[in-house]
């Protein structure tokens, strides 16, 4: 288990830089190397990441991870997001880039899915990305990663919490579109595998659930996943009162920093998150290798959420 840490200070986000033609790790790599006066700093967000990432790995399990040379495998099934259907290269390992790739390109291939990689400015080794850049897999699905300390302010209407999601939980979700319904058993067993406190908030409006989501307590964090607002309910702040319900709920068992991840992409939900406070610690994205492979999405082909 990682070892206990001081509460972040929300002036503590280091930007990572820009690179040109790439998402920005192996540059990241390179400005480390070149610019010493930072490298406390950066030293420091790295150790951050790879911390927010164990966490929320052990928030959203894979049904199958394979340790392999310093790297994970994680293959879960279509559908329920590339994050438990990517490879996370977390440490240096021995063996030679060319094999380990090989390796998992076949890992995931004899399961019927695209190899991807989950890239963070922490993913080792450091010339990884340019490995798979020139071996023509392309860069998809960046997340921002954002944190904020505790306490927010309370929500203003009634939410309900519960410890599993209700049929009328699951209808919202599904309804959001870019969640979950397509594989709702695979939904289920990963939510069956979480070894932490969870809850499921839920706001009713005229009559009928409307806004939907859950958290996941561990180690003083407080992790929101599934926020979301059926579309005939949607610009009437019902998501902001999920969000404050169950960062409440997180507070109450222990937590003192609630993150989350969302796509940059996603205006109206960045929007929400950031005038609730929640400020970008790092981005991941992925790599996915070109389509020799079997499918990478859904049942319908469509692909699998970024998580």
């Amino acid at each position: 288990m990682p070892s206990p840490r001081p509460r972040l200070r929300r002036r503590a986000r280091l930007p990572l830089p820009r690179t040109r033609g790439r998402a920005g790790g192996e540059g990241f790599h390179n400005l480390c190397r070149r610019s010493s006066g930072i490298l406390p700093t950066v030293t420091r967000l790295l150790s951050e990441i790879r911390r927010l990432e164990a966490l929320a790995d052990r928030a959203w399990p894979a049904a199958e991870v394979v340790p392999y040379d310093g790297w994970e495998l994680r293959a879960t099934g279509p559908g329920i997001g590339r994050r438990v259907n990517s490879v996370a290269p977390l440490h240096q390992g021995r063996l030679p880039l060319e094999e380990k790739v090989a390796f998992v390109e076949a890992f995931y291939r004899q399961r019927r899915s695209s190899p991807t990689f989950k890239l963070t400015a922490a993913s080792l080794p450091a010339g990884l990305e340019g490995f798979l850049t020139t071996a023509g897999y392309r860069a998809d699905a960046p997340v921002s990663v954002r944190i904020r300390q505790l306490p927010i302010a309370p929500p203003t209407l009634p939410v309900r919490l519960a410890a599993h999601p209700s049929q009328e939980w699951r209808r919202v979700n599904t309804a959001a579109g870019g969640h979950y319904g397509a594989a709702p058993r695979l939904f289920l067993d990963l939510v069956a595998r979480v070894r932490a406190p969870l809850a499921f908030g839920s706001v009713e409006y005229e009559g009928e659930t409307a806004a939907a989501g859950m958290a996941v307590a561990h180690q003083g964090y407080v992790n929101l996943f599934e926020i979301s607002t059926h579309p005939g309910h949607r610009r009437r702040g019902l998501a902001r009162q999920v969000v404050a319900a169950l960062v409440g709920w997180g507070e109450e068992r222990g937590a003192a920093t609630a993150y989350l991840q969302v796509m940059p992409a996603n205006g109206p939900a960045l929007a929400l998150y950031q005038s609730l406070g929640f400020d970008e610690v790092y981005r991941y994205w992925y790599r996915v290798a070109p389509s020799a492979g079997g499918p990478s999405g859904g049942p319908s082909g469509l692909p699998p959420p970024a998580r």
